[in-house]
């Protein structure tokens, strides 16, 4: 059975129901250039940060950030968020993980290196999320002209691929849960007693991302196309995935550790052992290849190796 093509059919299904908008007008936005677009984009957040000051406040009752642009002359001598050192402004380099198809050969959709600049206003003491992990947040997102355009304050589930229709509506935009990668989530839900509930030491940033790890040429309620975004993220809980439910958590399955999920494929079916459920295509299923005489799952560090090989047996098909 081709595994793979109910994962593709769906992911492509999926692709156009979160990307389609009813206040989209695909004919009155023309499709710009990823690379181009990036340069403008890049050059906007620059000068925002530079010509922009910022104070740690609270919003809603949650910590956030109020951001305000330097008057001329600077009269009062406000620091810019680009000067910062309370908060110093950290960045790193990613590329849109945004594809053609969940398969192996399915192609990136942006080929674009981005830098991502962002602010860590609290690092957050629990599990540290990755890009595939399901993640609870709140948030509050506006444009550089610093209008608003979504605010969460009770927090949200967000996940990533979506391999359901149930799925696809909690699916963040690159650029937001590639900020999240390496947050740390709270240590503890506290029950408030009016029967609401808080986290302790959440992982709170604020990200500046480009709109091609946003929504691009998609127009949204006070977001037009091609905006640059701001996001003020609390990470609150991370949920480590299994996508393919055989009993290796996903991170697990990044078998050269290179951080992409999507190009480790053992038995060469063009499926990614993250949502193979038989990752040798030994006809066993992994599930039933980690199990110990007992029936008792091994935990992933003390899957045996294949007797006279180098792989963990539910890598190698020569031994199930």
């Amino acid at each position: 059975m081709n595994k793979v093509k109910i994962f593709s059919t769906l992911f492509l299904a999926l692709v156009v129901l979160i990307s389609c908008n009813k206040e989209d007008d695909p004919a009155s936005v023309p499709l710009r250039d990823f690379a181009e677009q990036y340069a403008t984009d890049i050059a906007a957040i620059e000068t925002y940060l530079k010509t922009h000051s910022m104070v740690v406040t609270t919003v809603d009752g949650l910590r956030d950030v109020s951001i305000t642009k330097i008057p001329d002359g600077n009269p009062n001598n406000l620091v810019s968020i680009w000067d910062n050192t309370e908060y110093p402004l950290q960045s790193k380099i990613v590329k849109s993980d945004v594809r053609s198809s969940l398969s192996v050969t399915g192609e990136l959709l942006d080929d674009t290196e981005y830098k991502l600049y962002y602010l860590n206003l609290a690092t957050g003491a629990g599990t540290t999320a990755t890009t595939t992990d399901s993640t609870y947040v709140s948030y509050r997102g506006w444009r550089l002209d610093n209008t608003e355009f979504d605010r969460n304050t009770t927090g949200l589930w967000f996940t990533n691929p979506a391999l359901s229709s149930l799925e696809s509506s909690a699916v963040s935009i690159s650029g937001f849960r590639q900020s999240i990668a390496g947050m740390n989530a709270a240590t503890a839900i506290i029950n408030n007693p009016d029967g609401t509930f808080s986290f302790q030491d959440s992982g709170i940033i604020v990200a500046f991302i480009p709109s091609g790890l946003g929504y691009f040429a998609t127009t949204r309620t006070n977001l037009p196309a091609y905006s640059p975004l701001v996001f003020t993220i609390r990470l609150h809980r991370v949920r480590e995935r299994d996508h393919d439910r055989d009993g290796i958590l996903s991170k697990y399955e990044d078998i050269n550790n290179d951080g992409n999920l999507s190009n480790d494929d053992t038995d060469g079916d063009n499926t990614p052992n993250y949502i193979d459920f038989d990752d040798d295509n030994d006809r066993t299923r992994t599930s039933e290849e980690i199990l110990d005489d007992n029936g008792n799952r091994f935990p992933f560090d003390l899957i045996p190796t294949c007797p006279g090989g180098t792989l963990k047996r539910h890598l190698d098909p020569n031994c199930n």
